[in-house]
């Protein structure tokens, strides 16, 4: 599995979470497995010092030298920890009391890079779109419920090329509604092209998402897997254009809750930021920053923050705040408060 997040980064990167999201789900279908025995102090140590070298790549400069100290200081106590699992978390915690950042994380991978490298080539895109096209590409549930009211839930945003016309068919199994819930309470983030798409269907022109402010980063003469930050580009985005919005001016409720993170937290921001839906529940998990997935040697990866977002609209981002709902409710009661003020 560790080879389809490799191979899906291109799509996932610009929408601030992939890659998060797809370590979770990872982690969560190997939680019972047994092979992380194998991981010795010698991989720990190497995962130490090939983070601090990474630490380069991170967007927030200001913040690295900060996050190295504690990294230093801590070093003999997270060494001092056999179990991967605790060792990895106990980085984490000071990655993010330091940073702030919650896409700034380590992962374990469920077996070593050096058994994945013998396994042949990575899968190819027709055999990534079947296994999205098994999971739903995302979609949990899309029905229309009483009073002409439309219910949308997404489970994740896919990267896939393909995931564009299954989202339109999506919609369009509830075209005619008077208007939307959209349930993202359940959604970590995911890829680029889905959420494009969807957003595309929800106003009537393709609507201005926000800016993303990459890092330049130069290589460094000094270290082949380190970076030399030279200043930002700026990204652009828009929503895809569709023919024939399913949604283009019908009131669009949005229920979101500390599920929500990442690449959801962008379409909730997004349609806020532009008045163009309610958004009801508790406020979200606050990560805004793109980030892609670096190796720290055969066991280990960080999540590494390269860029961040920026609406052209607010001048701000989620970062740390989180996505305030305009109406708040305990996020389990948000269907039915949505309902409630759609009429449904």
């Amino acid at each position: 599995m560790r080879r389809w997040l490799t191979v899906a980064l291109s799509g996932l990167v610009l929408s601030c979470q992939g890659p998060a999201a797809v370590m979770a789900r990872e982690a969560a279908a190997f939680a019972e497995a047994d092979a992380h025995a194998a991981i010795t102090e010698a991989h720990r140590v190497r995962a130490l010092d090939t983070l601090d070298r990474r630490l380069a790549h991170y967007v927030m400069q200001d913040r690295t030298p900060a996050i190295r100290a504690r990294l230093a200081e801590r070093r003999e106590a997270y060494l001092a920890l056999t179990d991967p699992e605790a060792f990895r978390q106990a980085i984490n915690a000071d990655l993010l009391a330091v940073s702030g950042d919650k896409h700034l994380q380590v992962w374990i991978e469920p077996r070593s890079r050096d058994d994945v490298a013998v396994e042949g080539p990575p899968p190819s895109m027709a055999a990534m779109a079947a296994e999205e096209a098994r999971n739903g590409w995302g979609v949990r549930e899309a029905r229309l419920l009483g009073g002409g009211v439309a219910y949308l839930n997404l489970a994740s945003f896919s990267g896939h090329p393909d995931s564009a016309p299954a989202i339109d068919a999506t919609m369009g199994r509830l075209a005619g509604a008077r208007a939307l819930v959209l349930d993202l309470r359940d959604n970590l983030g995911g890829g680029e092209v889905a959420l494009r798409q969807l957003m595309g269907h929800l106003a009537p022109q393709p609507m201005r998402l926000e800016d993303i402010l990459f890092r330049r980063c130069k290589p460094d003469p000094g270290d082949p897997e380190g970076c030399v930050q030279d200043g930002r580009d700026t990204f652009e985005r828009f929503a895809n254009p569709v023919e024939g919005p399913t949604f283009p001016t019908q009131p669009i409720w949005v229920l979101v809750g500390p599920g929500t993170f990442s690449a959801a937290e962008a379409v909730a921001y997004d349609l806020q930021a532009a008045g163009r839906a309610t958004i009801v529940g508790e406020v979200t998990g606050g990560g805004a920053n793109p980030s892609i997935a670096m190796d720290l040697g055969p066991w280990f990866t960080v999540i590494m923050p390269i860029g961040v977002a920026r609406h052209p609209l607010t001048g701000a981002n989620w970062e740390g705040v989180g996505v305030t709902p305009d109406v708040p409710v305990p996020a389990e009661r948000a269907l039915e408060e949505a309902l409630r003020l759609a009429g449904g």
